[in-house]
């Protein structure tokens, strides 16, 4: 049940968002009650409208690459022409179940404009087809084909960053640990979106929003993560559940959340422990904001705003190398 107190703090361009979310809850089954392949419909519908009359930028195409005896399906955005050196690679998010890279194609060309920054989106296999550690394999498929094409892509190997909105940002933070764990390069700059971290449900956050009332259920979460790994939180693997995992020597990390969001203090408690671990650590909340309200950049200010400040976090240190 909606908290009407709380609804005072929703940014307001994201109302008939949660409003939206709220009049479907009732007239159809829950997001975790469905098939994969009916979740997927459903998102690739819900999403349509917010990804069309697309940001003009001078080019995007999808293309497949191989590296290591993997094959992975990826797009390039290119905001203008002739650009070179730094590259962002990009995951997005869907709950390891659901997604691609154009149901975030809104966001990721705003970033890619506001930065002024090649982004490479992966379209990483998804579970439970695709269970753990299959999206860090296509992750790590992805980084070493453009360190070993650099020279081909116009990129230098040391502003590659790396970056995930939710579950994708799961997927890009364990590709990092798992680069890291293996002796491979490292990007230069983490992004990491209001992301899935701890492998449970038991936070003050999913108590507070779980039922749904401002999108994101947990129950949805329960199921992902069930969905992703295959076994209970006891046995998940820290590439799949990074608040587990030694996170020292990491490269610097920017982290968001959304205030009204089950996965708020995933972020919270994980910016803490890279604290902890010495990493360095830009932190912004975005207190009037739901689960994913950076694809809602056609309609939020707020969303905007927030993708404003990434690419400015990005660009600079990345522009300078």
């Amino acid at each position: 049940m909606a908290d009407e107190s709380l609804d005072r703090l929703i940014d307001p361009d994201l109302m008939p968002i949660v409003q939206s979310q709220r009049d479907r809850m009732g007239s159809r089954p829950p997001l975790h009650a469905v098939t994969p392949a009916m979740m997927r419909e459903r998102a690739a519908a819900e999403f349509e409208a917010y990804n069309a009359d697309p940001l003009p930028l001078h080019a995007v195409r999808d293309f497949t690459i191989s590296h290591g005896g993997r094959d992975v399906a990826v797009r390039l955005y290119e905001p203008e022409a002739g650009l070179t050196g730094p590259i962002l690679v990009h995951f997005h998010g869907g709950g390891w179940t659901i997604g691609s890279p154009q149901l975030e194609d809104a966001s990721t060309r705003q970033l890619a404009r506001d930065a002024r920054l090649r982004i490479l989106s992966v379209d990483y296999r998804l579970s439970p087809e695709h269970p753990f550690p299959a999206p860090l394999e296509d992750g790590e498929a992805v980084m070493g084909w453009l360190r070993a094409q650099a020279e081909q892509m116009a990129v230098d190997p040391d502003r590659i960053a790396i970056c995930g909105a939710s579950a994708g940002a799961n997927v890009a933070l364990g590709t990092v640990l798992r680069l890291r764990d293996t002796g491979q390069p490292l990007p230069a700059r983490v992004v990491l979106l209001y992301g899935a971290y701890l492998g449970h449900c038991d936070t003050p956050s999913h108590r507070a929003f779980g039922d749904g009332a401002f999108g994101l259920t947990s129950a949805a979460m329960d199921y992902f993560w069930l969905n992703y790994t295959g076994v209970d939180n006891d046995q998940r693997h820290p590439h799949a559940v990074p608040i587990k995992a030694d996170l020292s020597g990491l490269p610097p990390v920017f982290l968001n959340h959304s205030g009204l969001d089950v996965l708020a203090d995933d972020t919270i408690q994980l910016a803490q422990a890279m604290r902890d671990a010495g990493l360095d650590v830009t932190h912004h909340a975005y207190a009037g904001a739901i689960h994913g309200f950076t694809q809602y950049v056609k309609i939020s200010a707020l969303a905007r705003d927030a993708m404003r400040t990434t690419a400015d976090w990005l660009a600079g240190p990345l522009a300078t190398g």
